[in-house]
């Protein structure tokens, strides 16, 4: 997984594997998932991240693999310390 953070927009974007998106959903508000050609997610982007984290977003509420979850978990802890 890669992981670019702007802070400029307080956008985070979660590139899951290195696949070109092909489609894309806003699931919720200010929550993007990236699709490639098979329906499988390739990335989610989050914009306002900071605000949604203090709001209660929590890694659980995203479609990431068990795997991920790990990895991205530590962004979401990350944004409650700063």
């Amino acid at each position: 997984m890669n992981i670019r953070y702007d802070s400029d927009i307080d956008a985070i974007y979660f590139d899951l594997i290195d696949i070109p998106s092909y489609d894309s959903d806003e699931i919720n508000e200010g929550i993007i998932i990236d699709y490639d050609k098979e329906d499988k997610i390739v990335g989610i982007e989050i914009i306002d991240f900071k605000k949604k984290v203090e709001k209660g977003l929590t890694v659980d509420d995203l479609p990431f693999s068990d795997s991920d979850k790990l990895t991205a978990s530590q962004y979401f802890s990350y944004s409650m310390a700063v």
